[in-house]
């Protein structure tokens, strides 16, 4: 049987949702404008995906040092799945294939997964839900994920959007702190903004950024002046850190709305403050909400 792929449209908006393919939203354009990079190319296993598009972040986002947390004073081994290096890297959900659960027609789309305690080697059971919607301006992603297990269950969640990069693009959003990678591609802890990554004004993206923020105020906006459209990203107080990576090799900009740092967990366990690490008891729910608004100049 063939996947079910949902073309979502209102306005001039239109998205397309795979919810077989790591529920990513594999497209999203105003007018032919592409506001997402499009996913190209043949659809296969979904965790060798390309870059595109914008994939869920659950149960946990961005890298765990070396596939290993301190979890109730134990040590829990994961399956590395960072390519070409030794982490476990953005949760499990991107990799598997979303049951659907509502179809909205052109309107919206609900998926999800009940994830088996063992998988991984990450011993909590979880059901993960989400859902896609578009409106006449704006994409709006609800991203849940409950507790099966009869334990405390560590948790985040985020979305990993991937947005065009043009000569002119611009940012601008206000954190708190920078949380820089010191050890490779892993933070140590957070530091005072410095001059150069400070986005409180409008200003062009730097390159060579894969680092967050933490602090963040909800609000990130991505201006393409040549096309006349901008795109805000704005969660809610459950996502308290933005991911930025900007490779200088690629065609892309990655604005991440994460509820945690990057090794969260590690860090916490260390002593380190505002990671936004959480555990969540059994039968608690941790749900986020993601708007991405078109702006029009």
């Amino acid at each position: 049987m063939t996947p079910r792929t949902f073309q979502l449209s209102a306005g001039d908006l239109e998205a397309t949702v795979e919810p077989a393919f790591g529920g990513r939203v594999t497209a999203f354009r105003r007018s032919g404008v592409d506001l997402f990079v499009p996913v190209a190319g043949r659809r296969g296993d979904p965790a060798k995906a390309g870059a595109g598009g914008c994939f869920p972040l659950v149960p946990w986002s961005n890298r765990i040092r070396d596939g290993r947390l301190t979890h109730d004073g134990r040590i829990i081994e994961l399956v590395p799945t960072e390519t070409g290096g030794s982490s476990a890297i953005h949760g499990h959900g991107r990799r598997i294939s979303w049951r659907v659960l509502g179809d909205g027609g052109t309107s919206s789309v609900r998926m999800s997964y009940m994830f088996p305690a063992g998988e991984e080697g990450w011993p909590f059971s979880y059901v993960a839900d989400q859902t896609v919607s578009l409106s006449e301006d704006a994409l709006s992603i609800t991203l849940s994920v409950e507790n099966s297990s009869s334990s405390p269950m560590p948790a985040g969640l985020g979305l990993h959007p991937y947005l065009p990069r043009t000569p002119e693009m611009g940012l601008w959003f206000s954190a708190a702190s920078a949380w820089p990678p010191v050890d490779g591609k892993l933070p140590s802890g957070p530091e005072p903004v410095p001059s150069e990554l400070d986005f409180s004004e409008p200003r062009p993206v730097v390159l060579g950024l894969d680092q967050g923020f933490g602090g963040w105020d909800g609000s990130v906006h991505a201006i393409w002046p040549e096309h006349g459209v901008g795109l805000g990203i704005h969660g809610g107080a459950a996502l308290g850190h933005l991911i930025v990576f900007t490779p200088p090799d690629r065609d892309y900009v990655c604005l991440e709305p994460v509820s945690h740092c990057i090794d969260a967990d590690n860090l916490a366990a260390r002593g380190v403050a505002g990671t936004g690490h959480r555990l969540l008891e059994p039968g608690e729910r941790l749900a986020v909400i993601v708007r991405f608004q078109v702006e029009v100049f």
